[in-house]
């Protein structure tokens, strides 16, 4: 009953995500108070992302990310996630502004996922399910 209990808590892991929440500096310039704080709709696997010409973040999975140290002006933002969950290529580029020192948010629409994906999710799911039966059916 022991191992059960193990493999029915490892269980969720299986669906766990590994896309983080990322934080970065623009500059190191401490005076800079203004930053500003991605959110895509889903989590972003292999994403990149430029401010100004500038590479902040190289093909990693993101879930938030947020960009400290800008100073006040206007920025252009370019977030790309070339990933084959998605039905399209995910490619936003966009401009905002930072004034006194404040801190943006920016919301990001994220292309729907794509058919494979959802076969494969899928699969995988029946797949842990009877083999977590089929296992625990030995005894």
């Amino acid at each position: 009953m022991g191992i059960f209990k193990t493999l029915l808590f490892m269980l969720p892991l299986l669906f766990a995500s590994c896309a983080k929440s990322i934080v970065v500096n623009y500059s190191d310039d401490t005076s800079s108070k203004g930053s500003v704080v991605m959110l895509p709709s889903k989590p972003l696997f292999g994403s990149s992302l430029t401010v100004n010409g500038k590479l902040l973040v190289e093909q990693k999975a993101v879930r938030r990310i947020t960009v400290k140290n800008l100073p006040d002006g206007n920025f252009n933002y370019h977030l790309t996630c070339d990933n084959s969950r998605f039905q399209e290529k995910a490619d936003v580029d966009r401009s905002f502004e930072i004034k006194s020192g404040a801190e943006k948010t920016i919301l990001i629409e994220t292309p729907p996922y794509s058919g494979g994906y959802w076969v494969y999710t899928g699969l995988a799911t029946i797949g842990s399910w009877v083999a977590l039966y089929v296992f625990l059916s030995l005894d």
